[in-house]
């Protein structure tokens, strides 16, 4: 499902995807090795899926046409866009264990998943 919508993507977000995608992973790298331990081979593949979701989540701003940014819903919009944030900091308290990358990419995967499935509007109550 997660992959017919990211396929109805236009061309502008998937080349924001890969251009974000090395900057969200070095942005990864230095604050989970932030810690000064040495970080295992395994916790780098972990760190670059987790990276390529915090791309993802990112990219989803991008307008579909236009310059304005497609925030969707303002609340959910706020809370993907958090998801970056909060894997970071994720990242930066498990050093080099590798839980830290699971649990982040956890994070952004809900992150991505609520953007990708968000309305264009809150439902109001009326």
């Amino acid at each position: 499902m997660i992959r017919s919508l990211l396929d109805a993507w236009p061309t502008r977000r998937r080349v924001a995807a890969a251009l974000l995608f090395p900057v969200v992973a070095a942005w990864f790298v230095v604050v989970g090795g932030s810690t000064g331990a040495a970080l295992p081979a395994g916790w780098y593949a972990l760190a670059i899926a987790a990276a390529a979701l915090g791309a993802a989540v990112l990219a989803s701003y991008v307008p579909a046409v236009g310059l304005r940014p497609d925030l969707g819903c303002t609340p959910c919009a706020t809370v993907s866009a958090f998801t970056v944030v909060a894997a970071s900091i994720v990242l930066r308290n498990y050093g080099a264990d590798v839980a830290g990358p699971i649990i982040a990419s956890a994070i952004l995967l809900f992150g991505l998943v609520q953007r990708l499935r968000e309305p264009a509007t809150c439902a109001t109550g009326t």
